[in-house]
């Protein structure tokens, strides 16, 4: 019961959240969106599944006067036929709407987002407004609790990791920064109800557990941080691992 209350407390404030995604209404080509993305917040925004689907639809559907926005749809360079997101990453799901993509005379190279939230490819001279990502990386050390009272505080909630692309987002992030950061930093998830949970109400499609694998049943360490390791200078975020709840840490907020 009392996990069960805690679950509650931890999910009940996600509801009119956009979380990890910043709508800029502002006119550009993709590539300056992009460069706009990469200098104001992370990068141009991602898609990993239909929770972020309902997220940008929230969004979207607050102002219908675009038909289409910009998300970091584009084509491998290398294989016009492989689609990538900008911060990386293959895409693995698609949302195309119904005959696209058509790479109309062969210059389509760039993905948009439309109100109805299916996907088009467009040239990426066209100008359109656009939706970032952005995950905030917090250097006070805190516990998990302490760190999700700061991120609902002053942000959203802790950063869930919900793909291979928003990890490598994270990892750039955390690449960034000149000082130093602790070996782990926590993200949103955590043990609850008998199983691991992002407490934004992201579901647990993607995983990245360390060589132990997923704890099941943990005694003590029932928090989730990822594991950051710096090798001359550069910054590797590959996995998450458990922890006690009351180490404290740096941490992630979107």
């Amino acid at each position: 019961m009392a996990s069960n209350c805690l679950l509650f407390l931890l999910l009940q404030a996600i509801s009119a959240m956009f979380g990890k995604y910043v709508y800029v209404e502002k006119q550009k080509n993709w590539n300056d969106a992009q460069d706009h993305c990469r200098k104001k917040y992370t990068d141009l925004a991602p898609i990993s599944n239909e929770y972020d689907f309902n997220l940008l639809f929230e969004q979207t559907n607050a102002d219908r006067k675009h038909d289409s926005i910009w998300i970091g749809l584009m084509r491998d360079p290398a294989n016009t036929e492989q689609w990538l997101w900008s911060g990386g990453c293959k895409v693995v799901r698609t949302f195309w709407r119904e005959g696209q993509p058509d790479n109309h005379k062969n210059q389509e190279d760039k993905g948009q987002i439309y109100k109805d939230l299916t996907w088009n490819d467009i040239k990426g001279t066209a100008t359109s407004t656009f939706f970032c990502y952005k995950v905030h990386v917090v250097r006070e050390k805190k516990t998990w609790e302490e760190a999700l009272d700061h991120c609902r505080r002053h942000h959203r909630d802790l950063a869930s990791v919900a793909s291979e692309t928003e990890l490598m987002l994270m990892k750039k992030e955390l690449g960034t920064l000149t000082e130093a950061i602790t070996e782990h930093v926590w993200i949103g998830l955590r043990f609850l109800a008998e199983d691991w949970l992002w407490v934004d109400g992201q579901p647990l499609e993607y995983e990245a557990w360390g060589l132990e694998g997923k704890p099941w049943c943990p005694m003590l360490q029932r928090c989730a941080a990822l594991q950051v390791t710096v090798v001359n200078g550069t910054t590797d975020v590959t996995q998450w691992n458990a922890r006690q709840c009351d180490d404290e840490l740096h941490f992630l907020c979107y």
